[in-house]
């Protein structure tokens, strides 16, 4: 069985980059984004583009996302809806709403696109199932929990995808060493992985997603 994988070095990441078409609404916002703090917390291209191919795939009806932050995930995958899709996607930190809103009304996205505000633990028991997608990118020691309501929110043969799931490599640290949020990742992915209803694969993209696809019951 073979076990290798490619690292991505300098010249494998510009040959990617060059491959990109990151859109000019999604551009700008990473323009503004540009030294702020938590810049590096915005989606990336590759990302970015496999939610697209991922929303249209799935017939882009209705689409869940935990964690909006300022909206470019969203942004993305909004180009995958089909006409008459929606997105709900949740956020806790008011700041990051209304900027994810402004965003989205400046992109003229606004209208497929609700954003919940507060806990994601919250909101997610009252939302009814038949989401095509679920796209998890929100506070790390709650993406397990996160796990159980994507299962009962996804219809049979949708999607569910997680974001970070290596966390810089911190989960293949020693136990002891992993820290609450490696922890939680790396008890998230054996989950999916596990879980009855899920098949799921690891995606080296990014900082690492799972990509599963939910069974019948």
């Amino acid at each position: 069985m073979a076990d290798e994988r490619l690292a991505i070095d300098a010249a494998i990441g510009a040959h990617l980059d060059g491959l990109s078409r990151v859109p000019d609404e999604i551009a700008a916002l990473a323009h503004e984004m540009d030294g702020a703090p938590d810049e590096r917390m915005m989606t990336h291209p590759d990302l970015g583009a496999l939610l697209e191919v991922l929303v249209r795939s799935t017939g882009g009806r209705r689409v869940l996302e935990v964690g909006t932050f300022v909206g470019t995930s969203a942004a993305w995958m909004a180009r995958g809806l089909a006409a008459g899709g929606r997105i709900d996607t949740l956020e806790a930190d008011p700041a990051r709403a209304d900027a994810a809103e402004r965003f989205f009304a400046r992109a003229g996205i606004a209208g497929a696109i609700t954003v919940h505000r507060g806990r994601a633990d919250a909101t997610l028991p009252a939302l009814s199932p038949g989401y095509d997608l679920c796209y998890i990118d929100a506070d790390k020691t709650g993406y397990p929990a996160y796990l159980e309501h994507a299962v009962r929110l996804v219809r049979p043969g949708g999607l569910v995808v997680a974001d970070n799931v290596l966390l810089s490599g911190r989960v293949a640290l020693p136990e002891d060493e992993r820290g609450a949020d490696a922890a939680a990742l790396a008890d998230f992915s054996r989950r999916a992985v596990d879980h009855p209803r899920l098949r799921t694969t690891v995606l080296t993209v990014g900082d690492g997603i799972t990509l599963s696809v939910v069974l019948p019951a």
